[in-house]
């Protein structure tokens, strides 16, 4: 992948004060509910009190100031990349070995990846170092998680009992043991899924991420979880204890997703696979 074929930057002008002061020295603490740490004088902090409270409402009414982006849209970004995600994997192949076979899917999934650290909400205020870290969880998304959901959804799905003793073939069976299994049980639709997509790349970049990077996730997350709960209220007609049951469900996943995606690390290093992206 290539980092030139990154977006280009928001204009700092319009970026939201907290996400320019949070990339300042000095700054004792960023929120959601941000407050600058000084004023130069009272009628500026009333403005500045009166511009949150108004970006708050806007919040509250479904709509990221942040992100730019109404919350059921960007949880329909997920779903239509989902089914991007799908359509490319009808891709008929020659027939390869397993080894080769995955790597022609990582390097279409790949893709997929960049298009998201490209074209995802939130992403054009992110500094090249953390679309790099963002890549990274993309793609793991992409290709296994994916994968996963797809498998999960057939009739016939199985985890097999013999196991191969290549690397690949272990890892594969100790995804599908855990992961896939999982999400055969939950029957997650593709509304569903795509929150649980979007948790996995965002919440897993969380872990090694500059301030900036946590602000976008954490708005990620809000936006997400909000619209999925309407989703749920309207599409589905669920009771609120029913609607924080299957939120719960899916959340709880990730503490196994994250496992997972360390055994991830230790296979590719092993088969001395290099998932960045590559610097001209």
């Amino acid at each position: 992948m290539k980092r030139t074929m990154v977006q280009p930057k928001r204009n700092d002008n319009k970026l939201p004060k907290y996400v320019l002061e949070s990339r300042k020295e000095g700054i004792r603490e960023v929120v959601r509910g941000y407050i600058t740490s000084a004023y130069s004088n009272p009628v500026e902090a009333k403005k500045e009190e009166m511009e949150e409270e108004e970006e708050e409402d806007t919040v509250e009414g479904g709509y990221s100031t942040i992100l730019n982006v109404k919350y059921e849209d960007l949880l329909m970004y997920y779903v239509e990349e989902i089914k991007n995600s799908v359509e490319n994997r009808h891709v008929e192949m020659e027939e390869q070995t397993p080894y080769h076979q995955f790597l022609s899917t990582k390097k279409r999934t790949d893709q997929l990846a960049l298009d998201i650290c490209t074209t995802c909400p939130g992403t054009d205020l992110l500094e090249s170092h953390d679309i790099g870290i963002l890549y990274r969880y993309c793609s793991f998304a992409s290709l296994w998680m994916d994968s996963a959901w797809i498998t999960a959804g057939r009739n016939e799905f199985h985890v097999d009992e013999e196991i191969s003793e290549d690397p690949l073939s272990q890892f594969i069976h100790q995804f599908q043991s855990t992961i896939t299994c999982q999400l055969a049980r939950l029957k997650l639709d593709l509304f569903e899924y795509a929150a649980l997509k979007a948790f996995c790349i965002w919440k897993l970049a969380i872990m090694d991420s500059t301030l900036t990077l946590k602000i976008v996730a954490g708005e990620q997350y809000l936006g997400v979880t909000s619209a999925l709960s309407t989703y749920y209220q309207n599409s589905k007609n669920m009771e609120p204890f029913e609607m924080a049951t299957r939120l719960a469900d899916i959340t709880l996943l990730i503490a196994p997703i994250f496992n997972i995606y360390r055994e991830m690390l230790k296979l590719y290093h092993n088969l001395q696979i290099e998932d960045c992206l590559v610097e001209e």
